[in-house]
């Protein structure tokens, strides 16, 4: 044991050194402990900041889809409206035509049973009522031609445009008190002449029901529906405030949210924000809501819809997750947190890299299936149009010779037997059959060996046209029209001309002979338009359609439906349309049959031209 004398210190440090260790590491642990802290703070609010801001994306994305569902269900209006339209373009409307259809309004009305549609109403062109479904007797016969949506229609209205009406209460009947809005759409003619209007009258009460209120985020998270033109509020799920203007509900106690809808009126387009108003819990106070808006387009009308939901109880959700955050950061000393946070950012940019990485080769790999799938498709039409091919040379081989060798002997003999009497119009007769199957065999060796390809930009809007005009003297004698429907400011189409043009033709001579076996209403509509890379030509009739059986093997060599016919047309369009890289789609529609050409803007690949 080994005694210090007094006034002496033991070995080590000196003890002024030993107490400064410690105070710098209390100052060190101190300074520590105040920059945690203050980092635990500033990361709680930024964490709070950013759970808001996401938070408020994910009403906004809530909001647009409720906006989708609204749009989609009013386009859902407007299809049926032109097709119920559709059903007047030949005729007067009258009570007389309206029964003849009553089955199809009937059907029209059911198949909309899912949606707030109160009632289906055509009228005539002096605007009385001439159908309506379900059937009332008091509305039929009664003349509404003091109405907005029949006078925009006589004066304003358009095919294929519909007219949203102001809402209304309704005043009768079991739907009595519930807001509605009419959606109608002008019936004309073939020249555009206005013949009556075709209606629904919509329950907007259920349509709010079905589609706004019943959106719902959280606990006390809801949607509100206002009216961008009228400036006023739609949809108010307390049902305090539906029907005013932003002026009288909001301007003097509520002027945040009073200018976050004026913005939202003026610009209409989607935003976040928040606002204050009345607590549902207790109107007596006032509660901070987070808001995610977005335009709802209804034909002429802007509405916008919001989805919002309390701050408090935004804050609830997060509430666990930030004490957590307090007690581990509290536990934590700086350097550990700072490491964890640098690899934690490391992990997160490595994982964003990978994922977008994976997410490109998926991409890239779908891409290449689907021009796989292409391709194969393209090569097995090829080889079977190939294999046809080689057949179609070996027939014509086999039969033009004998052909030839038969008709000139069938000239010795007339020669022989002189002209007069029953064996002249039996050699005539003979003649006229070989220089048919010269024909057919001729469309043969075209398909067999087709023409090369010679591009050059095209106008598809008038090399239709020409076509059609070609056509017009058989049109005339078949008894049916041709429409050439073309959108505006098409770009060419570089392709050949010519062989695009053979295409065509057959395409509406084939309209043209199928609608000759029947129907009063004999159209051939032709239709220009593009569809992204592709210029389309879609040649469609009012025919009795193709079979399901038939339409399997349609582009076949020598498949038919024609009396007399070789079957070839429809194969060496398709040839063609494949030579350009393009494809051509069938499809029957019930009453009448649709060809669908695609040939890409930029012109066949340097292989395929040749």
């Amino acid at each position: 044991m080994v005694l210090s004398l007094p006034g002496s210190q033991p070995s080590g440090f000196p003890a002024a050194r030993r107490w400064g260790l410690v105070l710098a590491s209390g100052v060190v642990a101190a300074v520590l402990l105040v920059w945690v802290l203050r980092t635990a703070d500033r990361i709680r609010d930024e964490a709070r900041d950013r759970f808001f801001e996401q938070y408020n994306h994910q009403q906004l994305l809530l909001a647009q889809q409720a906006a989708r569902t609204i749009e989609g269900t009013f386009a859902t209006f407007r299809r049926h409206l032109s097709l119920v339209a559709s059903l007047f373009e030949e005729g007067e409307v009258s009570r007389d035509t309206a029964a003849r259809f009553a089955n199809s309004l009937r059907r029209t009305y059911d198949t909309l049973s899912d949606l707030p549609i109160i009632d289906l109403v055509v009228f005539d062109r002096d605007g009385t009522v001439v159908a309506i479904v379900p059937e009332d007797s008091y509305t039929l016969g009664r003349n509404y031609a003091w109405r907005g949506y029949y006078q925009w229609a006589r004066d304003r209205g358009a095919p294929g445009r519909m007219y949203v009406t102001p809402f209304m209460t309704m005043r009768g009947g079991q739907h009595r008190g519930d807001k509605a809005l009419i959606v109608a759409e002008g019936i004309y003619g073939p020249a555009g002449a206005f013949k009556g209007v075709v209606t629904f009258t919509v329950n907007f009460d259920r349509l709010a029901r079905d589609q706004i209120l019943s959106v719902r985020i959280g606990r006390e998270g809801y949607a509100w529906l206002v009216d961008a033109d009228e400036r006023s509020v739609l949809v108010d799920p307390a049902g305090k405030i539906g029907g005013q203007s932003f002026e009288q509900a909001f301007q003097a106690r509520w002027p945040v949210l009073y200018a976050l809808l004026d913005r939202a009126a003026r610009e209409r387009k989607p935003g976040v924000g928040w606002y204050e108003f009345e607590d549902p819990s207790d109107p007596a106070r006032t509660v901070r809501k987070l808001v995610g808006y977005t335009p709802v387009r209804v034909e002429q009308r802007v509405w916008i819809l919001g989805v919002c939901t309390p701050v408090r109880e935004v804050e609830a959700v997060m509430a666990s997750f930030l004490r957590e955050q307090g007690r581990f950061t509290a536990a934590t000393i700086g350097a550990i947190l700072l490491g964890s946070l640098l690899l934690a950012s490391a992990l997160a940019a490595w994982n964003r890299a990978l994922s977008r990485r994976v997410e490109a080769r998926t991409r890239d790999l779908n891409r290449a299936r689907r021009e796989l799938e292409a391709a194969v498709d393209e090569i097995v039409a090829a080889k079977r149009l190939a294999a046809a091919g080689n057949l179609a040379l070996g027939v014509v081989h086999e039969i033009r010779n004998p052909l030839s060798s038969i008709r000139m002997n069938i000239q010795m003999l007339r020669e022989t037997v002189g002209p007069g009497g029953d064996a002249d119009e039996n050699f005539a007769i003979i003649e006229e059959e070989i220089q048919r199957l010269n024909g057919l065999l001729q469309g043969i060796l075209s398909f067999a060996r087709p023409q090369e390809l010679r591009p050059v930009p095209v106008d598809l809007e008038r090399l239709v046209r020409s076509v059609v005009s070609l056509c017009e003297e058989r049109l005339r004698q078949s008894g049916a029209e041709a429409k050439v429907v073309a959108e505006a400011s098409l770009p060419p189409v570089r392709c050949d001309p010519d062989q695009v043009r053979q295409v065509v033709w057959n395409l509406v001579l084939n309209a043209v002979e199928a609608m000759e076996s029947g129907g009063a209403v004999r159209t051939v509509r032709i239709e220009v338009g593009r569809d992204g890379p592709w210029g389309t030509v879609r040649v469609s009739d009012t025919g009795p359609g193709i079979a399901p059986e038939v339409l399997e093997n349609l582009f076949d060599p020598f498949v038919t439906t024609k009396a007399g016919g070789g079957g070839l047309g429809l194969a060496v369009s398709q040839r063609i349309v494949l030579r350009h890289g393009g494809k051509i789609l069938a499809e029957t529609q019930g009453s009448g049959a649709a060809f669908t050409v695609f040939l890409p803007i930029a012109g066949p690949r340097g292989g395929e031209a040749g």
